[in-house]
């Protein structure tokens, strides 16, 4: 339970300009004021098209429009720091009762410096207040409520989340905003501060604060300095808000925004062009009298004329209106020496954008009051600026993907550095491909999602692989190696079925016959293959097999085989049989027949590799398909126990024929509730966009690592995907295991810098320069 600090100064609680903080978030500031905060999170700005980046303006121009004259409100963004204790605590990899703790301790161990190193330890929150007068607080509730609930319509037609924040998340905020250098964690309990009889102030105040002429010390270690600025530019880059924030100092922008009624609006830019009017004419006045050309005016005359009427057209015309803004910057560092130089720092950003920095001399009380996500401002320095104008302050930059427990790494986010985690389980689809040039750093990619899965969670996996890349990675982690040839002794029966899962909800046999139809097709050929006649007797002749099975007392030595199918097809089948049953024959007596043999492999290892790489190309296609029915079959296994990850490398090749295509297909569209993940891996980007299928596989795939992409490749995904020219740069050219990740509606530029001095590098790398190294 908190306990409240002794050492605090009354002083301090009343410094913070609020009386009452309620449990709903509603807190009250004056006797008649009343506030609440929506907390909202960021979307791609900064790497979206030019037309997106105009219709995120523009509905952000209509979030300011939303408030009329009798809401005030204050948009606040802060880099605040975060518990970092808890960040890591996330990173933790529970032990599991095999050989392998030490590589979990190791990979533990490099998710937590690259933690620390990066900027995860800090987070830039925005925050929007808004502020309602009303003669009680019931009614304050009703006007703040129905206000929120616009607020957040209209953020997510931006596409921008948001949050109400209640009492607690409110006063967590400023416990941040005003200690910002504890590192003892926030503790607030309703039931306990009623007992207690304490002010929610007493939980959130600093231990001490002493204000000077231009800065401040607050708590026990650290400084901070209120500022504001002149607005000198006539027009502000829409990265203004970005170039304060991007830095890892602790900065707070505040924008504090009174809407004028758009008729005193007008009333009031009309009088201050009257002014001006009359300034002319006595400008006019002094140069005839002079002898001048009354033609001539001074410069400043003439551009506050064309200022006030391009503003007057806009308001009459435009959908513009006009706001009284107050802007301050907070900065706060750890010693003296530190804020001169955030100082200079801010100083620069601020002359960089035509503008001038200037300190709230004496007022440095009122500044730190007036930076608190409140809604309370007793600053009066103010500008009056039009809606775009406040605009151009947009808060957006980049998403960041971070979900801690049970995610994955996935490298560092290009813009901010700070770690990507994600839990492809949480998604809405989590079927995934993985897409990169020779080269690009592909298979590292895969094997390290392989093995973080491997080492955090009890999932089973399972790996098609053509080339045979990834049997020392098994081999290191005691996996099942299955290696199909036609020499081979290792075996597995295209044939078996999973007949005893009570989880299982669909007919096995069905499953299994839809298998079946997609195997003969591909074995039988042909543009179209198999007549509807012929897949009805497919589908009957495999019925009669499993009916006698299931009545047999079945088990794994009574477990039908090709041969079976064949005797049945050419018994039962008649006529119309006789074609499948012609071609199915190479593949039971004749030269091809590696699958006509019951499985004489251990299927039950968690992590198994099927090697093909030696099976023909006619029965390599013929094998993938027969590895993914055995994926079903684990996959009917698990459910309802745990999740099966599927890896298909040269997945294009499975997108090359339309049967094997179709089936995968399937795959991609009922393996999620099945419990099974598959991930398609190719470096062959044309043949995988050349399919009839590729719609289906991008729109049931809610994650896609994206890494270098040959200049043919990049166009049909740009357009396939709507990937930006901004993002596009991110896989042209780019470097070994950088790219773009879509993870969701997220889409992060990524770099993946893994430290080659670890035993996981050493498994995963199929640098050759590695391998040499490994060999010496």
């Amino acid at each position: 339970m908190a306990k409240l600090k002794s050492s605090k100064k009354s002083s301090t609680q009343k410094t913070i300009p609020y009386l009452e903080m309620f449990q709903d978030g509603t807190c009250q500031i004056t006797n008649s004021t009343y506030s609440k905060t929506i907390q909202f999170f960021d979307i791609n700005y900064r790497l979206a098209t030019f037309d997106e980046k105009n219709f995120i303006f523009s509905k952000y121009c209509d979030l300011l429009n939303y408030f009329d004259n009798t809401v005030k409100f204050q948009l606040t963004f802060e880099n605040q720091n975060t518990d970092v204790d808890e960040l890591l605590k996330m990173l933790e990899i529970p032990e599991q009762t095999d050989d392998f703790n030490d590589i979990r301790q190791e990979y533990s161990a490099m998710l937590k410096s690259q933690l620390i190193s990066g900027s995860n330890g800090r987070v830039l929150r925005k925050f929007l207040t808004f502020t309602v007068e009303a003669s009680s607080l019931h009614n304050a509730r009703l006007k703040l409520d129905s206000i929120a609930a616009e607020v957040q319509n209209i953020l997510r037609s931006m596409g921008v989340a948001s949050t109400i924040l209640d009492g607690k998340e409110r006063l967590e905020v400023l416990y941040r905003s005003l200690n910002p250098f504890s590192d003892d964690p926030f503790l607030f309990d309703w039931k306990y501060r009623i007992k207690s009889g304490a002010s929610t102030k007493d939980f959130i105040a600093p231990t001490s604060l002493r204000f000077v002429k231009s800065n401040f010390e607050i708590g026990e270690n650290g400084f901070g300095s209120v500022y504001s600025i002149n607005l000198l530019a006539g027009e502000l880059s829409d990265e203004v808000l970005y170039d304060y924030l991007s830095n890892d100092d602790l900065i707070c922008v505040n924008l504090h925004v009174e809407p004028y009624d758009q008729i005193a609006a007008l009333k009031f830019i009309k009088g201050k062009l009257s002014d001006v009017e009359k300034m002319k004419i006595d400008e006019q006045k002094k140069a005839t009298q002079s002898g001048y050309d009354p033609n001539i005016l001074p410069p400043s005359v003439k551009l506050y004329i064309d200022q006030l009427e391009k503003m007057l057209d806009d308001l009459n015309s435009k959908n513009e209106r006009l706001f009284h803004i107050t802007l301050t910057i907070r900065a706060y560092a750890e010693s003296k020496k530190k804020m001169k130089l955030q100082q200079d720092l801010l100083k620069r950003i601020t002359q960089k954008n035509s503008c001038k920095l200037f300190s709230l001399d004496y007022e440095q009380e009122q500044g730190l009051c007036s930076s608190l996500p409140l809604g309370y401002n007793n600053v009066k320095v103010n500008r009056v600026l039009t809606t775009s104008a406040i605009a151009v302050f947009v808060p957006f930059t980049t998403q960041e993907l971070f979900q801690g427990t049970d995610a994955s790494y996935y490298g560092l986010n290009s813009l901010s550095q700070n770690m990507i985690m994600g839990n492809r389980k949480l998604l809405k689809n989590p079927n995934g491909l993985i897409l990169g040039t020779p080269g690009s750093g592909k298979s590292f990619s895969v094997k390290r999602e392989i093995l973080d899965t491997f080492l955090k969670t009890t999932d089973d996996i399972i790996i098609c692989d053509p080339e045979a890349e990834y049997y020392p990675l098994v081999q290191a982690l005691d996996g099942q190696l299955i290696k199909i040839s036609t020499s081979s002794q290792q075996h597995i029966n295209p044939m078996d079925i999973v007949w005893d899962n009570e989880e299982d909800d669909e007919n096995p046999i069905a499953v299994k016959s839809d298998f079946l139809i997609s195997l003969m097709e591909l074995i039988v050929g042909g543009k179209y293959g198999l007549t509807a006649e012929e897949r009805s007797i497919v589908d009957q002749c495999v019925r009669n097999i499993y009916n006698h099975f299931l009545s047999h007392n079945p088990s794994k030595e009574t477990m039908p085989i090709l041969e079976d199918l064949l005797k049945e097809l050419r018994e039962n089948g008649g006529d119309i049989a006789k074609r499948v049953a012609n071609s199915l024959e190479m593949y039971v007596t004749g030269s091809q027949n590696v699958f006509n043999h019951r499985t004489t492999v251990d299927l039950n290892n968690r992590i198994i590799c099927f090697d093909i790489k030696q099976l023909g190309n006619q029965l390599r296609k013929v094998g993938m398909l027969i590895v993914q029915d055995q994926v079903w079959n684990r996959v009917s296994l698990n459910r309802g126990n745990k999740s099966t990850r599927y890896y298909i490398d040269e997945f294009h090749l499975l997108l090359k024929e339309e049967q094997t295509a179709k089936y995968s297909v399937e795959m991609w569209k009922r393996f999620r509730k099945w419990g099974g993940i598959p991930t398609g891996i190719t470096q062959n980007i044309k043949d995988l966009l050349q399919s009839q299928e590729i719609e289906n596989i991008f729109d049931n795939s809610d994650f896609i690592y994206m890494l270098n992409q040959a200049a043919g490749d990049r166009d049909i995904l740009a357009e396939k995907l709507h990937i930006s020219d901004q993002q596009l740069k991110y896989v042209t050219n780019a470097g070994r295991g950088q790219g773009l990740i879509f993870f969701g509606d997220t889409i992060l530029p990524f770099v993946d810098r893994f430290p080659r001095d670890t035993k996981m590098y050493q498994l995963m790398t199929t640098d050759p320069a590695d391998l040499a190294n490994k060999v010496s």
